[in-house]
């Protein structure tokens, strides 16, 4: 059998690899605080698992690759309340099974792997589906450096390369370092991107997730020529239902539908009935922030008493942490020892990026932070 050489090349996704050693600990015995992995412990709100279980029909039917007329409207409406962008739901909003994988098929909508133009612009360090989603695609990955501050500047570029580019990927608020971009920032990308009529993509999955500054979206600067991505994995605990949405430009929402019927990609509608209800609800959003945010004072606190620098770490609930002596991987392992589980920002980069930081996912609970907290510190002292 011969299978596509991608396979062996990419055969460890850092999650993957994280989550073996955790059970090795697990089945040790050991207590363990996971930091690692950004599927928080904390509880679904009943109201949405109570939409979803009423939504269970008797005779299930295929759904539509466009989801439910209910879902659209929901999500316009949210688009209008939180970034007071308004957009036809019939025509600029597609629903997704969550977000990795419109993000993993995104470049099959703009890449042709025969033509010398195929390359995808991400940022590095990054969400590891932007370069495999492109390389499955055939497409030429470029991963962009991002700078000590962690924000993405396209174009400092060469102009071949954004000669050859047919998509660009931008990541506001950032995942692993919660750098955010501001508008006049968004809106300078999206100029650059019409000038060599490149695709650009936002992934604003953690747009709801922040402590002060209020994240932006590209839909407020730009319309033409932009797509962006949202999940209620992170504002509203739906990880294991994979609920999001594609918005935007509509031409691009009506071929990435053309796209998706084909290997029938269509959330599960009695998913979409309690998305329906998440996205028409900010309350419990707000109650999810608030606590994210209790977790950050906390974990914050600690590293300031300890000496640690933390980097960026605007929005989302990740912490940037740099690490003692520069060595992620070797940091990383010592605590692991301690039964405490963080990844290590190489794990996250393509070509040396994220090397010398740690990525601290706040989803334990914040007693679980807490109990965290007291191993960390005894960790640190020994």
């Amino acid at each position: 059998m011969k299978l596509n050489p991608l396979l062996d090349r990419l055969r460890t996704y850092p999650m993957v690899e994280l989550c073996r050693r955790k059970v090795a600990l697990l089945a040790a015995g050991r207590t363990v605080y996971d930091f690692s992995v950004g599927d928080p412990n904390d509880p679904t709100p009943a109201f949405i698992r109570e939409a979803i279980a009423g939504a269970i029909t008797e005779v299930s039917s295929y759904p539509s690759a466009r989801g439910t007329p209910a879902l659209r409207r929901a999500i316009a409406g949210y688009l209008e309340r939180r970034f007071g962008v308004a957009v036809d739901p019939e025509t600029q909003i597609l629903p997704t099974s969550g977000s990795k994988e419109a993000v993993f098929h995104m470049p099959l909508l703009v890449v042709d792997p025969a033509a010398e133009d195929r390359a995808v612009i991400f940022p590095d360090p990054g969400y590891p589906a932007y370069q495999r989603g492109a390389l499955f695609a055939g497409a030429e990955p470029v991963p962009l450096a991002l700078s000590d501050d962690f924000r993405m500047r396209p174009w400092e570029l060469p102009a071949e390369v954004l000669r050859r580019a047919r998509l660009m990927w931008i990541n506001t608020p950032h995942n692993p370092t919660g750098a955010l971009l501001d508008a006049d920032h968004l809106r300078r990308i999206w100029e650059l991107c019409r000038e060599h009529e490149i695709l650009l993509v936002n992934d604003e999955c953690y747009a709801d997730i922040y402590q002060d500054a209020v994240p932006a979206s590209l839909l407020e600067v730009a319309r033409e020529g932009v797509v962006v991505l949202h999940s209620l994995s992170k504002r509203s605990g739906m990880t294991g239902y994979r609920s999001g949405f594609v918005a935007g430009d509509p031409a691009a929402i009506e071929a990435l539908h053309t796209l998706r019927t084909n290997p029938g990609l269509a959330p599960q509608d009695f998913v979409n009935a309690g998305a329906a209800a998440a996205w028409a609800d900010d309350g419990h959003a707000e109650e999810r922030r608030e606590l994210f945010r209790a977790k950050k004072r906390l974990m914050m606190d600690f590293f300031e008493e300890v000496g640690l620098e933390v980097a960026a770490s605007e929005a989302t609930f990740y912490l940037w942490l740099r690490c003692p002596g520069g060595d992620d991987e070797a940091w990383a392992l010592e605590l692991l020892d301690h039964g405490i589980v963080v990844t290590p920002g190489s794990a996250l980069g393509v070509a040396g990026a994220g090397a010398g930081y740690v990525r601290v996912a706040l989803v334990p609970t914040l007693e679980e932070c807490r109990r965290a907290v007291a191993a960390w510190r005894r960790a640190h002292r020994s």
